[in-house]
């Protein structure tokens, strides 16, 4: 036998190294531009995260959630703070949605559930056409077990007893968040189409979406008037932050040379606030932030990546900043006096969980996954500092839940099928109403 011939053609071995040799040469030629930021890295980053994303979503996959148990993918018990997690997923085409209340297992504990046509046929909405897709979005959990919900996709805010049963809604176009003070009051934001501005605001070109914070009773009646967060900030020592609202639309594109993960600024034009989030400072906190006092209430203005705290009874802006994050999420008071955020797009190759101090502006302590599984949420995404020192944090569009100790060690984590719209931690003790026999681990564990 002719040894030759069990060789391979050295063309073929010639044109492979060929080959190789310029992928090699990409690969090291895309490495620089990215190391020291050349004009292209900017795409190149974009590009990068939306790999990341799309295999995030795809990894995110797994059996239906609905009336079964979600198994956590790491558990560490001796290291979790164990409560029940409530969560909804988005569910397209589903004219039912729900909330689920989970145990440190992943068992189904307790399930709200309300058909779309419930909402739409209340008095003071009146028949409508039924969307094509709708979902719980910012959610609270009373003691008892009433669910307040905001319905995204509808723009409602709506109350539901522990057994689904509809108690009310208020029929404003309530959008992304609310929360509750200590006597009650509810806070909400809501979202008005202005077609021409005051006289303070005509830099701001029109039609566009204007946020206000509104204010109910438990019973879902409107405390007071709306109060315009756009003017609000404008008749503030922060009216500065509007500055970049009014440019022309084709200046809003970021330069070649950005490595910051987002498509374009486009989404400002129309939307200059796209208020995603509304915390009221508790009294037993109060004392930890010099700067604020209880009631006032923070908010994050995604569209100006600007985190500020506007004080109901003066209808005024108290404090404002921009950071190092961007397009951010879910800002919460925390015990340490600091306040701790979601940033979505604050860093080139994923999002993290920031810690930031309002006196100092310093970022004390963040989290962004490891090398090895970072992650990245472009739109919604949660924090939330538990008592154990934990934090729980949400990774919207891979359906993941982690909790992460201080030191940023996974000690429990689970996927569901779908985007997750809102997730949070409760303590035994903050739901009576599941009962003495529940309990949020089994013994044995």
């Amino acid at each position: 036998m002719n040894i030759r011939s069990l060789l391979p053609d050295r063309r073929l071995v010639s044109a492979a190294l060929s080959i190789a040799g310029v992928a090699a040469l990409c690969y090291l030629a895309g490495a620089a531009a990215m190391y020291f930021r050349l004009p292209s890295s900017g795409f190149l980053g974009r590009a990068l995260d939306g790999a990341r994303a799309w295999q995030n979503a795809r990894e995110a996959k797994r059996p239906p959630t609905r009336g079964a148990a979600i198994r956590p993918v790491v558990d560490q018990p001796k290291e979790t703070f164990d409560g029940f997690t409530l969560y909804s997923v988005t569910a397209p085409n589903n004219r039912t949605i729900e909330a689920l209340l989970i145990d440190m297992r992943g068992e189904v504990v307790h399930r709200w559930s309300n058909p779309i046509r419930n909402v739409w046929s209340h008095e003071t909405q009146g028949p409508a056409p039924l969307p094509d897709s709708a979902c719980f979005f910012g959610c609270h959990l009373y003691p008892n077990g009433d669910l307040l919900a905001v319905y995204h996709g509808m723009s409602d805010l709506v109350r539901l007893d522990k057994d689904s049963k509809f108690l009310w809604a208020y029929p404003g176009a309530v959008h992304h968040d609310v929360d509750v003070a200590e006597d009650g009051t509810i806070y909400a934001v809501q979202c008005e189409t202005a077609l021409q501005m005051p006289e303070s605001l005509k830099r701001i070109p029109t039609p566009c979406k204007v946020d206000f914070l509104i204010a109910l009773s438990p019973e879902g009646s409107l405390i007071g008037k709306p109060l315009s967060i756009l003017e609000a900030l404008e008749d503030s020592p922060y009216a500065d932050l509007l500055e970049g609202v009014k440019l022309p639309l084709e200046q809003h594109t970021p330069p070649a040379d950005s490595t910051v993960p987002h498509l374009d600024y486009h989404f400002m034009v129309g939307d200059p606030l796209h208020t995603n989030c509304v915390r009221v400072l508790k009294k037993e906190q109060a004392e930890r932030f010099p700067l604020f006092r209880a009631g006032q209430v923070l908010l994050s203005m995604r569209n100006l990546s600007v985190l500020a705290v506007l004080d109901p009874e003066q209808g005024k802006i108290v404090w404002a900043a921009r950071g190092a994050w961007y397009a951010q999420h879910d800002p919460s008071f925390v015990d340490e006096g600091r306040l701790l955020l979601y940033d979505n797009l604050g860093i080139a190759n994923g999002s993290r969980v920031l810690e930031y101090d309002p006196q100092t502006q310093a970022l004390p302590w963040s989290f962004a996954g490891s090398t090895s599984a970072p992650f990245y949420s472009s739109e919604r995404g949660m924090a939330q500092r538990l008592p154990n020192g934990n934090t729980f944090v949400v990774n919207s569009e891979a359906g993941e839940m982690l909790e992460v100790t201080r030191d940023k060690r996974v000690v429990w984590s689970c996927y569901v099928d779908g985007f997750i719209n809102t997730a949070r931690r409760y303590s035994r003790d903050q739901l009576p109403f599941l009962g003495e026999g529940q309990r949020p681990r089994p013994q044995n564990d």
